[in-house]
């Protein structure tokens, strides 16, 4: 038998690390895991990963998301064999981790015949994502959106979705890959703690539906608790743009625009890197039977 899992990545329009609210949107970008079974005598997990102009240096993520997923059957020896590709940058703040994970999720409980909703799929990502060491506050902002797409609101300790509503999709989405990554284990968390206010105010505005100012709001604080350049930030908002900001923990600047200033705005972020273009995304995530 062999699977087939297709997710979305997500961008932030609010970092849930200051207060554990998060909001994110999401985008057209995907990660695809194709997962198949094969005969062994042990637990075997076999994975190919490819992702765009990167460098995958490790997959602790993968390997314990697919054995958690094993450690809910009964079958000690079997061999999984994962092929995963994605178009998400990594180390960026563009929800890399969340998309993988629930893709995995998703391809592997298929294959095993392991029935979830995709709210419990988001959850058992999440419990990989913690104890894999690559979040902080779970991401189940960036998991839900990632799986579920729109904008998502999420309280992240509780896991409870506080919004969902699908965004316009007749919109430019231009982001700033810079060639820096910033790894969540890396990341002194007090840094957040002076910015927990102002935070608030930004969540306040999202769930009031001021997704774009919310985002504008977040990309200034907390380009300053990182001690990221904000020129970016501000060279777009002396455009034609709905919002623009960081993503997650940066240094990955996304900006949002109509698609007949979508050619302005990407000739000025040339200028601070590499930069691709998607769209806004609503479509859940798919998974699929191959054979």
């Amino acid at each position: 038998m062999k699977s087939r899992a297709i997710v979305h990545g997500a961008v932030s329009i609010v970092n849930a690390i200051p207060t554990g609210v998060g909001a994110a949107l999401g985008v057209d970008l995907t990660t695809i895991v194709e997962a198949e079974s094969f005969e062994s005598n042990k637990r075997e997990i076999d994975v190919e990963i490819k992702v765009e102009d990167e460098v995958v240096e490790e997959n602790v993520l993968v390997e314990k998301t697919v054995n958690k997923l094993l450690s809910m059957t009964d079958r000690d020896k079997i061999g999984v064999s994962l092929k995963i590709y994605s178009n998400i940058p990594i180390a960026r703040g563009l929800k890399s981790s969340s998309a993988l994970s629930d893709a995995i999720v998703l391809a592997v409980s298929k294959l095993l015949g392991i029935e979830h909703d995709l709210l419990d799929a988001v959850n058992i990502a999440v419990d990989a994502s913690i104890e894999s060491g690559v979040t902080i506050t779970g991401a189940f902002d960036d998991a839900v959106t990632c799986m579920m797409g729109g904008v998502n609101i999420t309280d992240n300790y509780k896991r409870e979705i506080l919004a969902h509503w699908n965004v316009e999709e007749d919109l430019s989405i231009l982001i700033i890959v810079p060639e820096e990554k910033i790894y969540t284990g890396k990341l002194n968390v007090d840094s957040f703690k002076n910015i927990e206010t102002l935070s608030r105010r930004a969540v306040t505005l999202a769930l009031n539906g001021l997704i774009w100012d919310a985002m504008i709001i977040n990309g200034f604080i907390i380009a300053s608790a990182l001690n990221l350049d904000p020129k970016p930030i501000m060279t777009a908002l002396n455009s034609n743009v709905l919002a623009c900001g960081v993503s997650g923990k940066g240094p990955a600047i996304v900006a949002v625009t109509l698609p007949e200033h979508e050619k302005e705005l990407e000739e000025e972020f040339k200028k601070y890197g590499k930069t691709i273009k998607t769209k806004p995304n609503n479509k859940p995530a798919i998974v699929e039977v191959l054979r």
